[in-house]
């Protein structure tokens, strides 16, 4: 079994996080602007936008 050292660990993990916020972009837009000028609010008025995001990334980190 091979392990990636913490510096590649690092790397792989910038790289994948960079792909997955541009190819959820428009979601991610979306979320943003539903929460802006909110503060505890943002959790019940932007429920499903927030979990829109979190599927796509999770989707592109699997």
């Amino acid at each position: 079994m091979n392990a990636l050292s913490r510096r590649e660990e690092d790397t792989l993990l910038k790289t994948t996080k960079t792909r997955a916020l541009k190819e959820c972009d428009a979601l991610v837009k979306d979320f943003a602007e539903c929460a802006t000028g909110r503060t505890v609010s943002v959790a019940w008025a932007c429920k499903s936008r927030y979990k829109g995001v979190q599927d796509c990334m999770l989707q592109l980190y699997v």
